[in-house]
């Protein structure tokens, strides 16, 4: 049986949202074909919907045609949101709004008769913007979590997974994420030797299912707060002295209480806890751009133990100093 796809198109969009699932799609089509003698249906078919029913111009200028409008996609199985195209969080959250009455009711109809809905790097908000994500786990593009976190405060963000799902709710992470997203629905709808196939074709590891390595220290803040301000640009300073919480506050003539408090409100961190990543994003800057030794950029950042350091780094990365050099390294 084929498993049908809409995909809600919409002026602006990505085009690598539309293209490029597709094109996974039908990779595990030939896959089918391939092992087949007399292949029959194909395991997926797809069709591009627009608020209007005209082609819709995407963010490189690319005119794609279109099967209908959004209200004449049927009973389709999986519906994909594409990512919106952006310089800025505000133009995300400008065009999560101009699309709130052609697309809300749409896809929460969708969700109700028991389609899966799936959302590709900025399109999140998209699909966060309907209720369906509230309590549940999300992601988007990492760039993007400050303006997700503020307009969607009952989705719970998993920033580091490159794909979640819950609810029969499916997001990807930024840009390229979609094949990850595409995969996990090819063992889905068509089973795991399909999808393990597809994934091999297009090279993705199906291990690698993170956006840790990519997501740096986060400087855009909930709160602009001079003590704050001040603050980080202490710990960017010090980052190879021992983080000393009442010191710090003493220095900018506060309690540590207050302290805490103001800075958790304007970064959702604790003070020490943003130290260790200001530490863990100057390692990966070292790593990427020096020859200088694990154990020499561990006492730059301030750590003692190499060993221990390794540990954390890979905690907070999902890879080892040296497989992060050796991804990374310019």
């Amino acid at each position: 049986m084929t498993t049908k796809l809409a995909i809600f198109a919409y002026d602006g969009c990505l085009s690598t949202s539309i293209t490029g699932p597709t094109d996974v799609f039908h990779i595990a089509n030939i896959h089918q074909r391939v092992r087949k003698e007399n292949p029959g249906s194909p395991l997926f078919s797809w069709k591009i919907y627009s608020p209007d029913g005209k082609p819709v111009h995407t963010s490189t200028g690319i005119t794609i045609a279109v099967d209908g409008r959004y209200e004449e996609a049927g009973t389709p199985d999986i519906c994909l949101i594409p990512g919106i195209d952006h310089a800025f969080g505000y133009e995300v959250t400008k065009k999560t709004e101009e699309m709130r009455s052609v697309m809300g009711n749409l896809i929460k109809t969708h969700h109700a008769r028991g389609a899966a809905i799936a959302s590709n790097c900025s399109g999140s908000f998209l699909l966060a913007d309907t209720g369906l994500l509230d309590g549940y786990e999300a992601t988007t593009s990492w760039w993007l979590a400050h303006h997700f976190t503020h307009s969607f405060p009952k989705v719970h963000l998993r920033l580091e997974k490159m794909v979640t799902e819950q609810n029969n709710v499916y997001c990807s992470g930024a840009v390229t994420a979609y094949m990850h997203l595409c995969i996990r629905l090819i063992e889905r709808f068509a089973g795991p030797s399909i999808a393990k196939c597809c994934a091999k074709t297009v090279m993705l590891q199906n291990k690698e299912s993170t956006q840790a390595p990519y997501i740096p220290v986060p400087h855009h803040f909930k709160q602009q707060d001079e003590l704050v301000k001040n603050a980080v640009q202490w710990m960017q300073e010090n980052l190879d002295q021992e983080f000393q919480l009442d010191a710090l506050a003493s220095q900018l003539a506060v309690s540590p209480r207050t302290f805490i408090r103001r800075f958790n409100q304007a970064t959702g961190k604790p003070p020490k806890q943003y130290f260790q990543k200001l530490r863990i994003d100057e390692a990966k800057r070292l790593l990427e751009s020096t020859a200088l030794s694990v154990d020499d950029i561990t006492e730059k950042v301030g750590y003692v133990d190499v060993s221990s350091f390794r540990r954390l780094f890979k905690r907070e990365v999902a890879l080892s100093p040296t497989e992060y050099r050796k991804r990374f390294s310019r």
